[in-house]
């Protein structure tokens, strides 16, 4: 899972696991990344659910450590 966020999700999540009553999942959200499309069209959220809330907090705590590796490798490259 967290090779599809690297490719198409922007960091960081957009919130922390939720329950949806009607799927009966734990969804995180994203941000698409953006990428050139020659349509304009707009950024799209990207939900990925999951069948329980321990499985959705783990890719949340690699969603969020990717980020911050992320980061840091910005500011050491701008130094």
């Amino acid at each position: 899972m967290i090779d599809y966020i690297k490719e198409n999700c922007e960091l960081p999540p957009l919130n922390r696991p939720e329950f949806d009553d009607d799927t009966g999942t734990w969804d995180l959200y994203f941000a698409e990344k953006e990428k050139y499309c020659p349509y304009n069209l707009e950024q799209e959220l990207i939900c990925l659910p999951f069948d329980t809330l321990e499985e959705a907090q783990e890719t949340l705590t690699k969603a969020l450590e990717l980020y911050e590796t992320e980061e840091k490798e910005k500011e050491n490259n701008e130094e």
